[in-house]
């Protein structure tokens, strides 16, 4: 059997609907209430539901609250929202899978679809259908990450889908369906606040779906800078996620959607900017952390995802594993939008350019940036990464297929000549931290320098004028000038005489 989670306020208009749906074949429902008005608790008792009043916690803690003190009996615990209807073809998967010995089923839980109904139509495109949620899974399994709002539950792998859709209508009308996204989006507002204004924030979204990454992603580095914000949502699901054929009904939606993100972009811009003129921030909802810890050698948690926790050596007063968890890009929006330019313009119109046609070449790479002196010979095949960070003195030549991977700033003296395969890497990771903070320690080359065919040059290398790098040799360390070096690591072979 399978026993149920609600979590209700003033749903006596929804809960009946989505009640009836689980009679006969559940065998405990739980409604937690905090401190309905309309008679929401007479109603659920009514059903056969068990009521349980919490205060209030948030919608994450309110529902983990749930999972940690109520008396759940059976191995399957369904989670849905009152306003949320399971239908009889769904029902009937879940209990093909519920009557199975648990030990018998991989999965830990089961991602169930969702069909959205907005002004009494289905929405069936507007990229919220299909829209997976995790509701279904093995009683100790599933756990809500701790969010304001928008929040999913976290459950090892494996884990699966249920294609059959639960329906979701808010049957109490569009004024309270505004005035709960009003509600949403202050709440996601602070969410973002906390998460881009801590130095120290570390985002759980591995643990979700695709989807919803991308879209937290974007959320914090890319909506609240953007002007017209609504705009873009609209046309994204409108045009691009074909909005347009859910009809009227999805016109509105689009609309909608697309306000609501206006109003967590503005909020997000009020609460950056009352804390620059140093005001005083209060939040309405407790502060939320970080997801679950994974056991060591466990799989990551949620959605698709098979990253496994990475065994490192711990820190001083540190418990329990630590795991990776890379920064989010380091890069500011401007850099961003340049260096999409650059791959999307620039670097295709460098390659197709003729053997040459080097002065073309040297305009293009000033044109983003790049600051390159007279008689410069770069050849059409080789790798600019950032063309902003390249400097490169007069007369010097690099050669067909060379990489300058200038995430830090490279510095190539005059006269000096990169061999074809070169591989000059001005960017590196730390790999004591957890973070796996991206390094950008400069490259310098000085004048008259010769660097070999497939060498390979790493971040923070000197390397003095009259040197010469041997074929393949691989240089981490400041080399002397008028060496020649040779080997990996390079090592001083000889003095470089000139005749």
């Amino acid at each position: 059997m399978i026993d149920v989670l609600i979590i209700t306020f003033n749903e006596a208009m929804n809960l009946p609907h989505c009640l009836a749906a689980l009679q006969q074949w559940t065998k405990k429902i739980f409604v937690i209430d905090s401190g309905s008005t309309d008679g929401t608790q007479d109603l659920a008792r009514s059903m056969g539901a068990e009521v349980i009043h919490h205060d209030w916690a948030g919608y994450a803690a309110q529902k983990n609250w749930g999972l940690d003190n109520l008396p759940f009996e059976s191995d399957w615990i369904l989670i849905i929202d009152a306003d949320e209807i399971i239908t009889p073809k769904l029902r009937d998967e879940l209990i093909q899978v519920a009557v199975v010995p648990m030990d018998q089923i991989p999965e830990n839980g089961f991602f169930i679809n969702r069909l959205t109904y907005f002004l009494s139509q289905p929405i069936c495109h507007c990229g919220y259908y299909p829209s997976w949620n995790m509701r279904f899974f093995k009683r100790g399994q599933g756990r809500y990450e701790n969010r304001a709002v928008h929040e999913h539950i976290v459950i090892r792998d494996p884990v699966s889908n249920i294609s059959e859709p639960m329906l979701h209508q808010d049957r109490r009308g569009l004024e309270h369906y505004f005035a709960k996204h009003n509600r949403y989006s202050t709440l996601e507002a602070q969410q973002l606040y906390r998460e881009i204004s801590d130095p120290t924030f570390q985002a759980s979204d591995v643990n979700v779906t695709v989807e919803t990454r991308r879209r937290r992603w974007l959320k914090r580095h890319v909506t609240q800078f953007v002007p017209f914000p609504s705009l873009w949502r609209f046309l994204y699901m409108y045009m691009l996620r074909l909005g347009l054929l859910d009809g009227k009904a999805g016109f509105q939606f689009c609309r909608f959607i697309a306000t609501y993100d206006a109003m967590v972009a503005l909020k997000l811009r009020d609460l950056v900017h009352r804390s620059k003129t140093g005001e005083q921030i209060v939040f309405d909802e407790p502060a939320m952390g970080s997801a679950l810890a994974i056991p060591e050698g466990s799989q990551a948690f949620g959605g698709r995802s098979t990253a496994k926790t990475v065994k490192t050596t711990q820190k001083p007063g540190h418990v329990g594993p630590i795991q990776m968890q890379p920064e989010a890009s380091p890069w500011t929006l401007s850099e961003k939008v340049v260096r999409a330019l650059w791959m999307i313009l620039g670097r295709p119109a460098f390659r197709a350019s003729f053997h040459n046609w080097y002065k073309f070449r040297v305009r293009l790479l000033r044109l983003f940036g790049a600051k390159i002196g007279q008689q410069v010979a770069i050849r059409p095949s080789v790798n600019v990464e950032i063309p902003w960070n390249l400097e490169i003195d007069d007369n010097a030549i690099v050669g067909d297929y060379a990489i300058l991977y200038s995430l830090g700033k490279i510095h190539i003296g005059q006269r000096s000549i990169i061999s074809q395969y070169t591989h000059l890497c001005a960017g590196t990771h730390d790999y004591t931290d957890q973070r796996f903070r991206l390094i950008r320690d400069p490259i310098t080359i000085g004048d008259d320098v010769w660097i070999g065919a497939d060498a390979f040059i790493g971040p923070r290398v000197h390397i003095g004028g009259l040197a010469v790098v041997g074929a393949r040799t691989s240089v981490y360390k400041n080399l002397a000038a008028g060496q020649v070096y040779i080997g990996n690591p390079a090592r001083s072979l000889k003095e470089r005489i000139l005749q």
